[in-house]
């Protein structure tokens, strides 16, 4: 099975990446995609939604620490710190070895239980270096290259030769990027190949460049200096004083915000130019249709970054827009001089702004112009070729066109909610769940109970900027949990939305995890489990410990619902099955006028109970 190991994803400017793992799992490719830190933001595009692959995000950092901290005789790990000490000989401590062998070990594990075999990366960047760890694990790894990620970014010749000469195959988006690995890694040059990102035209609405109205032209890209906004400002005030009436439309966010509405204040531009922020794809996709001209002024900035193919410039001329940018890197391959757009130096507003001017004057040319760019795009950027070409790189066997069967996932959530010191019980149940196949057992903690060995891994919620992305994608979801809030009782509002918002997202991963039941392992994990079944229907159990801090009158209110568990509370009113026997027996208070403690929960042998709690009919 294949994956896609990010640094961070989803990433609202690499709509590529999106676009071709798209094209792949419509192909008929299962995906896991792996990311090693949590989104920037919460924001989406629209199309994400059609994503199929589950998103696997990483635990908690003292999650993450436990081989650092903990002595292990894991062969695995053993040879991944062995190459972080020789890595950070090699290469610096800038390159965080020790955390890129950490993070391999945590997502070797993680892969290994979905059936992956082979990672693909973009970017000769963390996840790349991450990548060479995972080798150590049994993984295959490729990677696409862009330019700045190795000529910036990484900005280290031998860490990127080591990156080409241990990946399956090198990708490069562009010709130009191709050349400039060949000639840094030569040796490799068979296994280096020219895969452009693509683009399904028919997805983009068509634009009508050629109206005589006065000109609408736009921008799109990250609000950072390559992107040349700066330069474009000034080539439409060149316009202004020429009399040429445009209005231009810059859409994306970034730091040099402050700076760009400074020079628009300083070039008197408020009436011809508008920053719009982020916008989402689907946004996007009307506001290219409304234009009449696509510009984007790219340029090197002054730590040598620049763009290489700027995807935009694609989705431009998708819409059967004209394009004026500049001869800088790929550029040129998208957009043909004379015949697809214009193309100026970099950093030349005189000549950006007289191509601007030529196209403004003859809206015939820009018919011209972006019919052909249209027929340029279907014919060399069709997604369909150039997401065929990188699937026919991969290894045989890691793109089985059929996912694993789903009768060998685990099926039983198990959630778990301990603050403090796990409990002899508690650590009896967990040796077998975490281990059991057929069980996930998932911590709603950012940290383990200090006493839980660091053999007993249990999987964990991810960041909250995850959790709030599922609550806004989902307003099915959300309203439902705001229906059933009376039904809860006198819960707690914090603590209601809360778990609300954890399960929204939970239940958002029960089609990719094929789970068929809920247990609530402890008192504290019964509202996140109701909410859960009540969201998808799945039924749900759970164990009620004696000595538990939850309010009674809540969980009266809750467990009506559960199908079946085990309550070690004399205090609380439950009829729920005791399918499975793990309640301690109630022993009378007093023995000769002496107070007696409650024993929290009976301490079992734990495979005959749950193996008998799991066979329980769904």
């Amino acid at each position: 099975m294949l994956a896609y190991l990010f640094s961070r994803f989803p990433v609202v400017s690499q709509t590529f990446c999106d676009t071709e793992m798209l094209a792949l799992e419509a192909a008929g490719l299962p995906l896991v995609i792996g990311s090693l830190n949590p989104p920037p933001n919460s924001f989406r595009h629209e199309r994400l939604a059609r994503l199929k692959a589950e998103v696997i995000y990483p635990p908690p950092g003292p999650v993450l620490d436990l081989p650092l901290t903990h002595s292990t005789v894991d062969s695995v790990w053993q040879a991944m710190a062995a190459l972080a000490d020789q890595h950070e000989a090699a290469y610096g401590k800038s390159f965080k070895a020790h955390v890129r062998a950490r993070n391999a070990w945590h997502f070797a594990r993680e892969f290994k239980k979905r059936g992956v075999t082979h990672l693909h990366i973009h970017f000769a960047n963390r996840a790349t270096h991450t990548a060479i760890f995972l080798k150590k694990a049994g993984f295959t790894y490729s990677f696409t290259a862009h330019a700045q990620d190795f000529m910036v970014d990484l900005a280290n010749d031998d860490l990127l030769r080591e990156m080409i000469r241990e990946a399956t195959f090198t990708a490069a988006v562009s010709d130009y990027s191709r050349d400039l690995l060949v000639r840094i890694c030569p040796d490799a040059a068979g296994r280096i190949h020219r895969v452009y990102n693509g683009i399904d035209s028919t997805q983009f609405p068509k634009a009508k460049p050629g109206s005589p109205e006065p000109l609408r032209l736009i921008s799109i890209g990250r609000l950072i200096d390559f992107k040349g906004f700066a330069v474009l400002l000034e080539a439409i005030s060149l316009l202004r004083d020429q009399h040429i009436p445009v209005a231009l439309q810059i859409i994306g966010e970034g730091p040099q915000r402050p700076g760009l509405e400074a020079a628009i204040d300083r070039l008197q531009l408020r009436s011809h130019v508008r920053l719009r922020g982020v916008l989402s794809q689907e946004e996007i996709k009307m506001e290219l249709a409304a234009s009449h001209l696509f510009a984007l002024a790219c340029l090197t900035d002054s730590k040598g970054a620049t763009d290489i193919l700027p995807t935009v410039i694609l989705e431009a001329m998708a819409c059967g827009l004209p394009v004026v940018s500049t001869t800088l890197a790929g550029v040129p391959e998208m957009v043909r001089h004379g015949e697809t757009g214009l193309l100026a130096p970099p950093a030349d507003a005189a000549v950006l702004a007289a191509h601007l001017c030529t196209l403004a004057q003859d809206p015939a040319q820009r018919a011209s112009y972006g019919s052909a760019g249209l027929a340029h795009v279907q014919d060399v950027f069709s997604l369909t070729k150039t997401a065929g070409h990188l699937a026919s790189l991969f290894p045989a066997g890691s793109t089985a066109t059929h996912s694993p069967s789903p009768a060998k996932a685990p099926v039983t959530l198990v959630l778990l909610d301990v603050p403090g010191i796990a409990g002899p019980a508690l650590l009896t149940e967990l040796e077998f769940l975490c281990g059991h196949p057929q069980v996930s057992v998932l911590s709603t903690r950012q940290s383990p109970p200090p006493n839980l060995p660091s053999t007993l891994l249990p999987e964990y919620l991810p960041d909250a900027t995850v959790l709030e992305a599922a609550w806004r994608s989902r307003p099915d979801l959300v309203a439902l949990t705001e229906s059933i809030r009376a039904e809860a009782g006198p819960v707690d509002g914090e603590s209601y939305y809360l778990n609300a918002r954890r399960a929204v997202h939970l239940a958002t991963q029960v089609p990719l995890r094929h789970w068929k039941k809920i247990h609530a392992l402890r008192a504290s994990s019964v509202l996140l489990a109701w909410l859960l079944h009540r969201l998808t229907g799945l039924p749900a159990s759970a164990t009620i410990e004696a000595s538990h801090q939850e309010s009674r009158s809540v969980l009266t209110k809750l467990l009506p619902a559960f199908s079946h568990g085990s309550n070690s509370d004399p205090k609380l009113n439950s009829t729920f099955p005791d399918l499975l026997q793990l309640s301690a027996p109630f022993p009378p208070k007093r023995l000769l006028g002496v107070k007696l403690p409650v024993p929290l929960i009976r301490v079992v042998e734990p495979a005959p109970v749950w193996e008998r709690w799991l066979s329980q009919p769904e």
